[in-house]
C-alpha cells in the first residue's frame, strides 16, 4: 500500500496480484474518514458491489477512482454518490450492465473507462452523464452497437471490439465540442457496415457549427474519390485560397504496422501552411503497435479534419483576414492570395507506421449539404 501526500490523504494506490484474495473490504469504511483523499486506486482487490460502503460518499475530495480488474457485474450503487469525480476506470471488472444504479450522481464525471467489459451493447443511462468527454470500450470483445451518446463525448476508444457492427450518429447537434475521435482499431465488422468517410461527414454535420479537429481511425485498405487530391506518399501539398468560401480541410492516410515487434509506433498527421516559412498548425497522433496488445497486421484508415478557424485561427490574422502581422513571415503573405498546405504522416523521431497512400480535400458549405442528404437517406 502506497500514500502519497503532506496529509497522508491525498492519494492510496492499493494494488495487487490479480485473482489474490486479500482484507481489502475490511479496510474500506476506515477510508470515509479521508476527506482529503483526491485520488483512489483499488487494482485487482478482488473487490465485488458489496464490498464498497455507502459511506464512500463521506470522500468529498476524491477526483480520480481506479478500481480495474475486480468483480463488479454492475456499476457500485455508491460510486454514483461521488459527486466530484471526474475520472472513473471500472476495466476489466467483468460488468455486462450498469445495474440499477442511478448514475446521473456521477455529475462531474469526464473520463469513464469500461475497457474489457462484457457488454452488448452501452446502456442509454450513459447519456444521463452530461459532462463525459472519453469514453473507453477497447476488448470490450461482446459489445455490439453503440448508441448515440450525448455530443458532449468527444473521444470514444472502440479499439478491439471485434463484434462490433454499429455505431449511431451524434444524437443532436451541438454547439460545444472543439475536438472529437473514434479511435476503432481492428473493428473489422465495423468497418464491413460502415466506412470511415460515412462516420466523418455525419459528425461534421451534427458538429459543424463548433468542431475544429476531428478524428476517425478503422479499418480500411482504399481512400475514398472524395478526397479529390490524393498521392502515393506520406505527405501532400494542395495550393490553399486565403479568401476562398471553403469552411475546413478533410485528410486521409492509409497505414499499417511497420513492424509489428515494436511497441513504439504511431500514426501522425502533422499540418503545416507556407507563406515564406512553414508554420506547424497541428499535430495529432495515435500509438499503433503491441502497446494496444494488438498489433496492427491489416491496412487502417486515418481520417483526420481542421476547421478553417483552427487552420487560421484568428490570433494569427490581421484586420484583413490575412497572415499575421507581427510574424516575421508576415509581410511577404500579405498580397499573396493563395497559401500552400501540406498534410504529412511523417513521424519526426522515426516511429511511424507505414503509410501507403494519403489524400486531402478542401471542405465546402456544399459539402454539408450533401452530408444532409445522406443523412435523410440513411434514416429512412
Amino acid at each position: 500500500m502506497d500514500v502519497y501526500g503532506d496529509d497522508g490523504k491525498s492519494y492510496i494506490n492499493w494494488c495487487t496480484q490479480k485473482g489474490r484474495t486479500n482484507s481489502m473490504p475490511l479496510m474500506l469504511p476506515s477510508l470515509s474518514s479521508l476527506s482529503s483523499l483526491r485520488e483512489l486506486k483499488l487494482r485487482d482487490c478482488n473487490l465485488r458491489e458489496g464490498d464498497i460502503p455507502s459511506d464512500i460518499s463521506c470522500l468529498s475530495s476524491l477526483i480520480d477512482l481506479d478500481l480495474i480488474g475486480n468483480n463488479f457485474i454492475s456499476i457500485p450503487a455508491s460510486l454514483t454518490l461521488l459527486s466530484k469525480i471526474w475520472f472513473l476506470d471500472l476495466s476489466n471488472c467483468n460488468m455486462c450492465t450498469l445495474g440499477e444504479a442511478d448514475i446521473h450522481g456521477l455529475s462531474s464525471l469526464s473520463y469513464l473507462k469500461l475497457r474489457g467489459s462484457n457488454f452488448i451493447t452501452i446502456p442509454l443511462a450513459l447519456t444521463q452523464l452530461s459532462r463525459l468527454q472519453v469514453l473507453a470500450l477497447s476488448n470490450c470483445m461482446k459489445l455490439k452497437s453503440l448508441p448515440g451518446l450525448l455530443t458532449t463525448t468527444r473521444n470514444m476508444e472502440i479499439d478491439g471490439c471485434s463484434s462490433l457492427q454499429l455505431v449511431a450518429s451524434p444524437s443532436k447537434v451541438c454547439n460545444l465540442v472543439n475536438s472529437a475521435a473514434i479511435k476503432a482499431f481492428n473493428c473489422f465488422k465495423l468497418a464491413e457496415n460502415i466506412n470511415a468517410l460515412t462516420l466523418l461527414k455525419k459528425h461534421l454535420k451534427a458538429f459543424a457549427n463548433s468542431i475544429k479537429r476531428f478524428d476517425i481511425i478503422m479499418p480500411g485498405s482504399e481512400i475514398p474519390e472524395w478526397f479529390s487530391q490524393q498521392k502515393s506518399d506520406s505527405s501532400i501539398k494542395i495550393p490553399l485560397r486565403k479568401d476562398g468560401q471553403w469552411i475546413g480541410v478533410a485528410s486521409c492516410c492509409i497505414f499499417v504496422n511497420n513492424d509489428a515487434s515494436r511497441d513504439d509506433e504511431v500514426i501522425n498527421c502533422r499540418t503545416f501552411i507556407y507563406c515564406k516559412n512553414p508554420r506547424l498548425i497541428d499535430w495529432t497522433g495515435s500509438l499503433v503497435g503491441k502497446r494496444l496488445k494488438e498489433p496492427i497486421m491489416k491496412d487502417h484508415l486515418f481520417l483526420h479534419y481542421w476547421s478553417r478557424d483552427n487552420l487560421y485561427s484568428s490570433s494569427l490574422e490581421d484586420k484583413y483576414g490575412d497572415c499575421e502581422t507581427n510574424n516575421l513571415w508576415a509581410t511577404d503573405c500579405l498580397d499573396k492570395k493563395w497559401d500552400e498546405l501540406e498534410v504529412s504522416f511523417i513521424d519526426p523521431f522515426g516511429r511511424s507506421a507505414k503509410v501507403k497512400k494519403c489524400g486531402v480535400r478542401i471542405v465546402y458549405e456544399k459539402d454539408l449539404e450533401e452530408i444532409k442528404e445522406l443523412q435523410c437517406h440513411t434514416t429512412q
